[in-house]
């Protein structure tokens, strides 16, 4: 049987998670991979018995599930009547996410959430073992991020001399080297020769991307949150000067998609607030509902929206369903033909 090869963290999430489980409830319970010739997507079966009563799960095994992941789950939920999702760790929000969408999980710490077959399990008393960062790698610093992105938006880029790439970037050349061998140690590029890199997983980076932006990039170039002097301004007629301000998130994945009505509006700029208050009258107001942050890209990138890649980015991290669906049109129609 040809069976798909787990890493070692695969195998010992399942373990932990299983094993924590049944220090509060007495369970038996078979694990079997599933033949990756059957192309089933998922990881395994999980047999579960339980105040003898049988279970049989679809389990897909992951390290932890951001916000913007919740989208391929929901998929796998509708596609298996009874898939099991287990993760080392699982944030309150995605959590309560999952729960909401019948989702059942069961943590590393052996919180769990299963409700199948008339049996109802709802474990939430466990406390979280903390992870600590990996140090001492800079692909994924605030610097770093900025490098990435460009990375993403023109994986090309990353074959040009690192004097180029701290000019494109906008980033000190110091850095560069730094960065590239962070994202080697990684795997998240690999080496095909003395001058040539490729990334690896274009998908996989991404995602680590999304991650590490809602977390470490984001926070640190808002600027601050504006509302419009005229409460019926139509946000479509506004000009900005696309060489130092443009849309992102919803607006700009209607603009790209004419597929959301937007509700939250997201501005990326290098003009001053002075600026965006005459140019645009946009006054300043911490409940108004315009965020606007740094514009960190490189101004020849600049179109009529923030890149594709960021505004999918946006969308992804919401909590809005219709953004997430936009999400993925433009994933599926704007970033992975280009891939």
């Amino acid at each position: 049987m040809n069976e798909k090869i787990f890493t070692m963290t695969e195998l010992d999430i399942l373990n932990n998670a299983i094993h924590n489980l049944e220090k509060d409830i007495p369970i038996i319970w078979n694990w079997n991979a599933i033949d990756y010739n059957k192309e089933i997507e998922v990881d395994g079966e999980l047999e579960i018995v339980l105040n003898n009563r049988k279970m049989l799960l679809m389990v897909e095994i992951k390290k932890d599930v951001k916000n913007h992941q919740l989208l391929n789950i929901l998929y796998y939920n509708n596609k298996f009547q009874n898939f099991l999702l287990v993760a080392e760790k699982l944030f309150p929000k995605v959590k309560k996410e999952l729960r909401e969408n019948q989702v059942n999980y069961l943590e590393g710490n052996g919180n769990a959430y299963i409700n199948q077959n008339d049996i109802f399990l709802y474990i939430d008393t466990n406390k979280t073992t903390n992870t600590q960062k990996r140090k001492g790698n800079r692909a994924f610093t605030k610097t770093g991020l900025k490098v990435i992105f460009h990375f993403l938006l023109n994986p090309q880029l990353i074959n040009t001399t690192q004097r180029e790439i701290a000019e494109v970037t906008e980033v000190a050349l110091g850095n560069i080297p730094l960065i590239i061998n962070g994202l080697l140690e990684t795997n998240f590029i690999l080496k095909l020769n003395k001058n040539d890199y490729i990334i690896n997983d274009y998908e996989k980076l991404l995602n680590k991307w999304i991650t590490e932006f809602e977390q470490t990039l984001k926070p640190t170039i808002f600027k601050q949150r504006f509302r419009f002097q005229n409460e019926n301004q139509d946000w479509r007629e506004i000009q900005f000067n696309q060489d130092k301000t443009v849309w992102g998130g919803e607006p700009a994945g209607d603009i790209i998609t004419k597929h959301l009505r937007p509700e939250k509006f997201i501005l990326y700029t290098k003009e001053t607030v002075k600026d965006l208050m005459l140019n645009y009258r946009l006054m300043p107001d911490d409940d108004g509902d315009i965020w606007v942050y740094d514009l960190f890209w490189s101004k020849k990138l600049n179109e009529s929206t923030a890149p594709a890649a960021l505004v999918y980015t946006e969308l992804m991290i919401g909590d809005d369903k219709r953004s997430k669906e936009t999400a993925n049109i433009i994933f599926n129609e704007h970033i992975k033909p280009n891939l």
